[in-house]
């Protein structure tokens, strides 16, 4: 997850818009969606449970641990581990036998009066529970101590998103679906389209097709990639002699701006796409049409380029999950959050790997996938058969 959380995207709901077909899938860490791990302890039976906090003050101080539980369930008392973790070797930590944890309670102050004679071996959580779900399940075995985050639990119940915001996401992703199905050459790595979203108003900045053909790093969101850094001054590969197109902004909006939010296409017959804009924006376009193709930034153009860097903060549509390449890409640029249909014969988001929850990046972005699965899943097939002939 990112620390840093995307602003709220603004837009204006699609009237008589219908219940959505589909739902944003989080794709999570395996520490949040998978069942907590057990392990085996020593349970201690009290003779009065009127000594339950005598108890459980000494054995916090004898065996401190198990901070994620509480100590105490009714008359039994959590006393240790099953496997010794005061070992000298703790890598391979050997059983601890009923005597031998006797010893070490007696040793460190604590009042075995208090227990019944014998022990108890049974299985508790590990470790913390880390939603909801998990904290609900652990609590069937044994009461724990949980504080649930409520930004985890948005994104785990979709409440992250409101209606208008998923419905918004619909429109891009079929102007995205669109895009792929008219000019998409890829392959199992790479196929289908990249759609870049300023969500602070929820418009579209950059649309990509991959084109493989032309160029073997020419990716969806490579281009996507690519094209954003066009907009800020930079660049890598010199897409005029591909003929990038640029829609144009109205000139105060332009100023305003500083030509961030310029409207980028490739390949260049995207830019008949109608792009699905909020209302405030909706006279603007109509009155910059005329002159859509007219205003291509240039490298030695002067550019505005004290913004953000690349994709901070941006959203980013596919059709098909990223593969290795395109996945470290938008680590790199930035980007905030990734929306993607269906999955890739080589993702890592989700299918191969789950890239996003790699220890050590230095940055992180928010995933779902499930978004108009059919349709993408539709289009993706035509153009592997279109790509075939």
């Amino acid at each position: 997850m990112t620390s840093r959380e995307a602003k709220e995207l603004k837009i204006i709901p699609p009237k008589n818009s219908a219940m959505l077909s589909w739902k944003p899938r989080p794709i999570l860490s395996p520490q949040l969606t998978e069942p907590v791990p057990l392990e085996d302890v020593y349970i201690g039976k009290l003779k009065d449970r009127k000594t339950t906090s005598k108890a459980i003050q000494m054995i916090s101080t004898a065996r401190p641990g198990f901070s994620h539980l509480k100590r105490c369930n009714g008359f039994r008392l959590l006393l240790a581990p099953l496997m010794n973790d005061e070992s000298e070797d703790q890598k391979s930590p050997k059983i601890m036998s009923s005597d031998d944890l006797r010893r070490s309670l007696n040793s460190k102050g604590f009042d075995l009066s208090l227990l019944e004679d014998e022990f108890e071996i049974i299985k508790v959580p590990k470790r913390a529970a880390k939603t909801k779900i998990q904290a609900t399940k652990c609590s069937d075995i044994w009461p724990v101590n949980f504080h649930p985050d409520p930004q985890l639990e948005a994104v785990i119940s979709g409440d992250i998103f409101t209606t208008e915001q998923l419905c918004r996401i619909e429109i891009l992703m079929r102007l995205a679906i669109e895009a792929a199905r008219r000019e998409s050459v890829g392959n199992s790595e790479c196929n289908g389209s990249a759609l870049v979203v300023n969500p602070e108003n929820g418009e579209p900045l950059v649309l990509a097709c991959s084109k493989i053909d032309q160029h073997p790093m020419w990716h969806a969101a490579m281009l996507a990639i690519d094209l954003v850094a066009k907009s800020q001054g930079g660049g890598t590969w010199d897409l005029h002699k591909s003929n990038l197109t640029i829609r144009n902004q109205s000139e105060t909006e332009r100023k305003r701006q500083s030509n961030k939010n310029s409207l980028l296409f490739y390949p260049p017959s995207l830019s008949d796409i109608e792009f699905p804009c909020s209302e405030t924006k909706l006279l603007e376009v109509k009155a910059t049409r005329k002159n859509k193709c007219s205003n291509i930034p240039r490298d030695d153009e002067h550019r505005d380029t004290t913004g953000p860097y690349l994709c901070t903060n941006l959203w980013v549509l596919l059709v098909q999950e990223p593969c290795a390449l395109c996945a470290m890409a938008l680590l790199h640029s930035r980007v905030s959050k990734i929306f993607y249909g269906i999955p890739g014969e080589h993702g890592v988001l989700g299918s191969k790997i789950m890239l996003h929850i790699t220890p050590g990046l230095n940055h992180r972005y928010q995933v779902w996938s499930g978004i108009l699965e059919d349709e993408c899943r539709r289009v993706r097939n035509e153009i592997k058969a279109r790509d075939c002939i």
